[in-house]
């Protein structure tokens, strides 16, 4: 697995990892070295047997082992002022990722962090506690880390593109795009100067950062309401299908990503922005554009038609990313995830052709009163011109 993989490389040099996608060598770790001691009466093991029996299972991915004498190193309750307190816990959160238990995972991270603020370990502890939180989309814990790496100084401009990204992407979340933006727009001028995805796939902390500016692209989209109806309708319609597209080009970027993370969630959003948009357009009484009744009906019918492409458009990227993420370990939960939302699409297909099919129109008789309005608005604004 991709990312046992990288867990094992992290705990070989424990505090140089700089996150998903960090391009920056680790720097060796201090070696684990303790007196003898017996900790638990059970096995007869000293100490500095944890300690090694631990550090050997972290190398070689045996992380239940590791789990297992890390945790007794834990509860053996010397933190406070023991030098390898620092390395039993950094470790500790890479073995419980290595078993895929997230949660304690970003919980041994967030202990370091919260004991050990200066250590150097702790930039690591925080990276990785960045991923964890972005994975698991906890955004306030997102952008707590992100603070508090940001004010570190021992970051290099890899980490600052994680941090600014991170920050950017809690923000936009939670409900403040606007300084959502400005910390994505700083850390993209770092991707253009260091030249990031030029020649190829994003490295992570890029992707995080084009990922969040599509999720800023895409909720100012989506606040274009179209009820109450009103003259602009057209325009506002307009305006939101803009917005989508400039998402979708951002989220297209993200899929570039050597993370597979941020391509299976770009997948994903992608889909859901059509399905919504879909959604929202099929609210709209026919009683707001129509007067008669049978106009009505044939706005109703047409309203179906054409918007019908957008639920299609947004099945094709949940299937697209349902296949992808189901081919990579590391982000199965998206694919369960894109595979609900495809059967849920499917449902609303066959919904939307049983919908048609009780219409006094075949489609085709609908798709020429359509065609017809196309062209008259498309006379009528060449006219206005």
């Amino acid at each position: 697995m991709v990312r046992a993989a990288l867990l094992a490389i992290v705990a070989l040099a424990l505090a140089g990892c700089a996150g998903r996608g960090a391009v920056a060598p680790p720097v060796a770790p201090k070696a684990v070295l303790a007196e003898p001691e017996i900790i638990t009466p059970d096995e007869g093991a000293t100490r500095r047997d944890l300690v090694a029996r631990a550090h050997r299972a972290i190398q070689e991915g045996r992380w239940r082992e590791a789990v297992a004498a890390l945790e007794t190193l834990r509860a053996a309750g010397r933190f406070d002022g023991d030098p390898d307190a620092v390395g039993i816990l950094l470790n500790l959160g890479l073995a419980y990722e290595g078993l895929g238990d997230r949660e304690r995972a970003r919980a041994a991270y967030r202990e370091l962090a919260r004991r050990f603020p200066e250590s150097p370990e702790t930039r690591t502890a925080l990276m990785r506690a960045v991923a964890l939180h972005a994975d698991l989309e906890d955004w306030a814990p997102l952008g707590e880390a992100a603070e508090a790496l940001l004010a570190r100084k021992d970051l290099d401009t890899v980490d600052r593109m994680t941090a600014l990204g991170a920050r950017g992407l809690s923000r936009v979340e939670l409900g403040d795009d606007a300084a959502a933006m400005r910390d994505i727009q700083l850390g993209l001028d770092d991707v253009e100067a260091l030249g990031f995805g030029t020649s190829g796939k994003l490295p992570g902390p890029a992707a995080q950062l084009r990922f969040a500016q599509a999720e800023v692209r895409r909720v100012r989209s989506e606040r274009i309401g179209f009820l109450p109806v009103t003259p602009d309708f057209i325009m506002k319609i307009e305006a939101r299908c803009q917005g989508l597209l400039d998402a979708q080009n951002a989220y297209a970027d993200t899929m570039r990503s050597e993370d597979p993370h941020w391509a299976a969630m770009s997948g994903y959003h992608v889909g859901a922005m059509y399905r919504t948009l879909h959604h929202e357009l099929m609210q709209i009484p026919p009683t707001a554009l129509a007067k008669s009744d049978s106009d009505k009906q044939l706005f109703f019918a047409i309203m179906h038609l054409r918007y019908r492409v957008l639920l299609e458009k947004g099945l094709e990227m949940m299937k697209r990313t349902s296949a992808f993420a189901s081919k990579n370990p590391d982000v199965l939960p998206w694919a369960k995830r894109a595979e609900q939302a495809e059967a849920d699409m499917e449902q609303g297909l066959s919904d939307e052709k049983a919908i048609m099919a009780s219409f006094p129109y075949t489609e085709e008789v609908v798709q020429k009163a359509l065609d017809i309005l196309e062209k008259k608005a498309l006379a009528k604004a060449a006219h206005a011109r």
